[in-house]
């Protein structure tokens, strides 16, 4: 018997029992920890064996593993090339003990500690992350999470939703760049498409607080319990689909605090894609 295959077998059967598939939503992307780490190990040409490692939370302090984590952390996008920690998203991954109100304090003295400022963005500063979250934070997940959609992913919803809406890119500057998106039923349309598209909104539900919060930043004064109620009230209102989630994106989450920065980012995107599309138009 070869006890390579034997030993392979075992590997398949647990990752297969412990691997938690990601899902999507619209255009909602979740995924676990464990997918994003077994994706990372090939990305990587890291040997499959690694994993067994990995499954049972064991982080050796070598060359592959600290850039296996890295890759994890842009995965996910809890971590950025230009050194930005999102400690929301990486949190979001971890459970703390419900006792432990020192977790956040520990987690943040433990970075500073043992990280270098000299080596920003390196597989070691992740690695040096990763370890501080799983020593002090809580215990590692593993259930899919929400990833947070990049702007060329944000764009594509928007060019979805002008389409079906029947709304041009001029008039989606305009509402945009003025914050104006109640102006007419096919911009407040516009605006609810979006929402529901992106994953932060249902006609039943109303707005997602997480969800929103992790792709669009926390607004200004924000108050989970207020932002609830007000959106609560509005529904109450009896308002037609698109009104109510314009009335409650803007005054309810700090539409030009929050999401209106994203819409100019994807506005840009969109222009440069119209752009090179009118360049190859046949003359």
């Amino acid at each position: 018997m070869s006890f390579g295959w034997l030993f392979y077998g075992e590997l398949v059967l647990l990752v297969g029992s412990t691997f938690v598939v990601g899902f999507s939503e619209h255009s909602l992307v979740s995924k676990s920890f464990v997918q994003a780490q077994q994706e990372c190990v090939e990305y990587l040409k890291i040997p499959k064996c690694r994993l067994y490692q990995y499954l049972n939370y064991n982080y050796p302090n070598d060359a592959q593993t600290k850039c296996m984590i890295r890759c994890v952390g842009l995965n996910l996008k809890w971590w950025y090339a230009d050194v930005v920690l999102r400690p929301e998203i990486i949190g979001q991954y971890f459970l703390p003990d419900g006792a432990d109100e020192a977790n956040q304090q520990r987690t943040k003295a433990c970075i500073l500690r043992r990280t270098s400022p000299g080596e920003p963005g390196s597989c070691g500063h992740a690695f040096e992350i990763f370890q501080c979250y799983l020593e002090q934070f809580g215990e590692l997940l593993n259930c899919p999470k929400q990833v947070p959609l990049e702007d060329t992913q944000l764009a594509e919803v928007v060019d979805f939703c002008l389409g079906l809406n029947e709304v041009t890119l001029d008039e989606f500057a305009n509402y945009t760049t003025g914050a104006d998106f109640s102006a007419t039923d096919a911009s407040r349309c516009l605006l609810r498409c979006f929402a529901i598209r992106a994953g932060f909104y249902s006609d039943q539900h109303g707005p997602y607080q997480k969800r929103y919060e992790l792709q669009f930043g926390t607004p200004t004064d924000w108050n989970d319990l207020e932002a609830d109620y007000c959106a609560a009230r509005y529904r109450r209102d009896g308002l037609e689909e698109c009104t109510l989630a314009t009335r409650v994106l803007f005054d309810c989450y700090d539409f030009v605090g929050t999401l209106q920065p994203a819409l100019l980012r994807v506005l840009e995107l969109l222009k440069v894609q119209q752009m090179m599309a009118l360049e190859h138009l046949p003359t």
